[in-house]
């Protein structure tokens, strides 16, 4: 990995022995604790004039008049009256048979509109815990399957256990669905669009700011949120080292996890092998890394010893 890396990161660290349930995340946000020491290794026109429709005379047709002298007939052809009868007769006619798609496009909003309404909360313009519940079990999936992040990922949801309706109707749109049938149609679709290299990154780092909770001004993931979060996202292609980490993080005294130990972890467990003999830590990682590597190392000399 070269030096273009971002300074090392700032974890949040505090008592150990957290339990991790994957039922953290289909609850919502847990309890949610940022207080903690920072262990950071290295500091880091105007419209276009309106043309003459009045011709020049002398384009025009001369005809005598009965005075003997001539009158020029100036005429405009994109004011023909047979013409913008005859298209607006026909535009008349297309919009009331729905032939323009206009019709067509406005039933399918309707049909949306429908779609939102039947999980919209009864007090607030949104799809809340409650109504994320019934949506699932029309989707026939549990709130904590990965299908369903990659929906708040295509909804582009702000936040865990609630879609507002433009988020809802414009991820409808976005995946041409107006109701649960034809919205799990698409899951199969959606899954291989999430294998991507390009699209899981997004994917990647839109599962960390998914998870934070913004009205209490959060700025780092608990770690009894992070865990979860992490094995779900990584549920098409899990890490060799995720089991490792998760070991390390439970064990330490880490209660939260920043953007960037999550961002980098991408790269991370894309550029160092499984055994982690490749690591590097003079490379701007974030220095929870080292630690793990410490750990790791660790954990393998005391197997070796007992072989």
């Amino acid at each position: 990995m070269g030096q273009g890396h971002s300074t090392k990161g700032t974890e949040t660290r505090g008592p150990s022995s957290v339990k991790v349930t994957k039922s953290d995340y289909s609850s919502g946000n847990p309890s949610r604790n940022t207080d903690g020491r920072s262990t950071s290794k290295n500091s880091q026109s105007s419209d276009p004039p309106h043309s003459s429709s009045t011709a020049k005379s002398s384009g025009g047709a001369q005809s005598p008049n009965t005075s003997g002298h001539t009158s020029t007939t100036r005429t405009n052809p994109s004011l023909s009256p047979p013409e913008t009868t005859k298209h607006s007769s026909s535009l008349t006619r297309q919009l009331s048979s729905g032939s323009t798609g206009g019709g067509a496009a406005m039933s399918k909003t309707s049909h949306i509109e429908k779609f939102f309404l039947k999980y919209k909360d009864s007090d607030e313009d949104a799809i809340l815990a409650s109504g994320m519940e019934k949506f699932c079990v029309d989707l026939g999936v549990d709130p904590t399957e990965f299908i369903v992040l990659v929906l708040a990922w295509k909804f582009g949801a702000s936040q865990m256990c609630r879609f507002t309706r433009e988020e809802f109707i414009n991820g409808c749109q976005k995946m041409r669905a107006h109701d649960a049938k034809s919205l799990k149609e698409r899951f199969p679709e959606l899954l291989a669009e999430a294998k991507s290299e390009k699209n899981f990154k997004d994917l990647y780092n839109f599962t960390f700011t998914f998870g934070l909770d913004y009205s209490s001004g959060q700025r780092t993931l608990p770690i009894e949120l992070a865990l979860p979060l992490w094995d779900l996202v990584f549920t098409q292609n899990r890490p060799a080292i995720l089991d490792q980490w998760f070991d390390f993080l439970k064990t330490s005294d880490v209660k939260g996890v920043s953007r960037d130990t999550w961002s980098m972890f991408l790269p991370f467990i894309n550029t160092v092998a499984p055994d982690l003999h490749n690591y590097d830590e003079s490379e701007a990682w974030p220095s929870l890394f080292d630690d793990f590597v410490e750990f790791h190392n660790s954990q393998q000399q005391g197997q070796s010893s007992r072989s």
